[in-house]
């Protein structure tokens, strides 16, 4: 139940339903019931096992049935106060102690009435449950002494020796005060801890929700990075693709051997496009859902360096620094880089030694491709095609707060560096 010294807590059904159970009509008259029945049997247990025994002596003015009666109906009112615990506790804490006063008061019968005050402590505990601590035993306090003064008056006004008072009165105070203080003291602290645990799940709810708009971030950025996969792969190496046609419409018929070498050039050009396709279309599957290998990123190096060896390049990859825990999309750009430029080395400078150079710090990643010059004289074609990936890999590096730099070298060669900050995503940086 909302306290008075609490904010408005959000909206959480599983803790709103623990502790309003007994707020729903039915729960609560089945609790009222249970209360009623028990409170009863406890009050004429000692009359009616009296009467079948047949000694049970009855001295009161009015018929013991119609005694009998009005508990029943006393505790019936009693009971009944305890459906305004939920929205009114201070209320039905005065009605349960009212009606325990006037039937010992009323009918002069306080040892058969021994089990009322238990529905007055269950009342105690409701408001300790929605009210603030200082309420709740001031409530608890006024209601004890309320109860026993006013049952100590009675008792005076009954004209018995004031030893028969004394010990009515101790008793009075022991069996109300008892079970008010304790359930005084449990609703504080089942308070307390309601409280604590409508704040722990107001906190797991906050972070499900700050952990789906990550997920939702990070998956943008994927979509994103493979979108760009995709479009590299059509407006990139289909491009190269279609320059490479163009070239060949404009040679000789005749010159079989520029003809076959262009063709060599647009088979190898189509070999790495449909690998580059199938790389995004990959992660894409993973996006859907589907278990297929892991994305290729800088831990699989050796493998780049293997593939353009076997191909007749000269290439050395050197690693510094652990490349094992680079978040996924920098460690799958880095790579996609050196792919990148391993592949227009090869075009460009075919024959020329090439260096990879990877340092990862703790905060950034620096990344190089250096190729020396061609050992073959370029023709123009190869001039025109030089460096068309550079706009696809600056795009790609942007989506992760890089820089890009390539160009030509003072020898000739070719130099790529990328730098990356090792931390650009994740969210606590941001």
């Amino acid at each position: 139940m909302p306290t008075t010294e609490d904010p408005p807590a959000p909206t959480l059904t599983d803790a709103d339903g623990f502790t309003r159970v007994l707020g729903r009509p039915r729960s609560m008259a089945v609790f009222v019931a249970i209360v009623f029945v028990v409170t009863v049997v406890q009050a004429l247990i000692n009359p009616l096992t009296g009467l079948l025994e047949g000694e049970f002596p009855w001295e009161g003015p009015p018929p013991l049935s119609v005694v009998i009666a009005l508990v029943v109906v006393g505790c019936a009112a009693q009971s009944a106060f305890l459906f305004l615990c939920a929205r009114a506790p201070l209320v039905a804490l005065a009605g349960t102690a009212g009606c325990y006063v006037a039937l010992v008061a009323g009918l002069s019968i306080p040892r058969w009435l021994t089990a009322l005050p238990l529905v007055v402590a269950v009342a105690v505990f409701f408001v300790a449950l929605s009210r603030r601590a200082v309420v709740a035993v001031g409530a608890a306090i006024a209601v004890a002494a309320v109860v026993s003064l006013s049952l100590l008056a009675w008792a005076v006004s009954t004209g018995v020796p004031a030893g028969v008072v004394g010990g009515f009165t101790l008793e009075t105070v022991l069996s109300v005060g008892a079970p008010i203080a304790g359930a005084t003291a449990l609703g504080i602290w089942s308070s307390r801890r309601l409280r604590a645990f409508r704040r722990t799940r107001a906190e797991l709810a906050e972070a499900a929700a700050v952990h789906a708009a990550e997920m939702e971030r990070v998956t943008t950025l994927e979509r994103a990075r493979i979108a760009q996969e995709l479009h590299d792969v059509a407006g990139q190496h289909l491009a190269g693709l279609l320059s490479l046609a163009d070239a060949a419409i404009d040679i000789e018929v005749l010159d079989t051997a520029q003809a076959s070498a262009l063709i060599s050039e647009m088979r190898a050009e189509g070999r790495f496009a449909s690998a580059s396709l199938y790389a995004a279309l990959r992660d894409l599957r993973v996006q859907n859902g589907s278990r297929v290998e892991p994305t290729l990123d800088l831990r699989s190096l050796d493998g780049l360096r293997d593939f353009w060896s076997s191909r007749g390049m000269r290439v050395t990859v050197e690693v510094r620094g652990e490349i094992a825990d680079l978040p996924a999309m920098v460690s799958t750009t880095a790579y996609r880089v050196v792919q990148e430029a391993l592949t227009n080395a090869g075009k460009h400078a075919p024959g020329a030694p090439t260096t990879v150079e990877v340092d990862a710090s703790s905060t950034t990643l620096l990344l190089s491709v250096q190729n020396d010059p061609a050992t073959a004289p370029r023709t123009a074609r190869d001039a025109e095609g030089l460096g068309w990936g550079l706009t696809g890999m600056a795009e790609r590096v942007d989506l992760i707060h890089g820089s890009l730099s390539a160009g030509p070298r003072d020898d000739g060669g070719w130099s790529v560096v990328l730098r990356a900050p090792i931390g650009a995503l994740d969210p606590v940086s941001r």
